[in-house]
């Protein structure tokens, strides 16, 4: 009675469900606003920056994308996945795909530059 009992416990337990990260296409980089590939998906941009609620991460391109703990792809970095890498837990606030087109580098340690005061 009582392994009938504990069996019942741990089917009762709430259990959550990963995402299907095979909704991200082949070729490109999707991040979720939610751990375990749940939430709003969103696809990196090869080319500026998307701001988000970043909790979960794939990378299905060919080339790194730069994860940042704020927004703008600026200041420092939540980390970096390599193509075909993933993470299904992470805190960030911005992505891209690339870091050679900005005006500013936005893969640079350094913060966003204030802006001109008007004249």
């Amino acid at each position: 009675m009582l392994l009938v009992a504990a069996a019942l416990t741990m089917v009762a337990a709430p259990v959550r469900a990963q995402g299907d990260k095979a909704h991200c296409p082949r070729g490109r980089s999707c991040v979720w606003t939610d751990i375990g590939y749940q939430g709003r998906m969103a696809q990196v941009p090869s080319r500026g920056c998307i701001d988000s609620s970043i909790r979960s991460a794939v990378n299905r391109s060919d080339r790194a994308i730069e994860l940042f703990m704020g927004a703008g792809c600026y200041g420092p970095r939540a980390g970096t996945l390599r193509p075909d890498q993933e993470t299904p837990e992470i805190s960030a606030g911005s992505a891209t795909g690339d870091c050679t087109t900005a005006t500013v580098d936005p893969c640079s340690d350094d913060p966003a530059p204030s802006p001109e005061p008007p004249a």
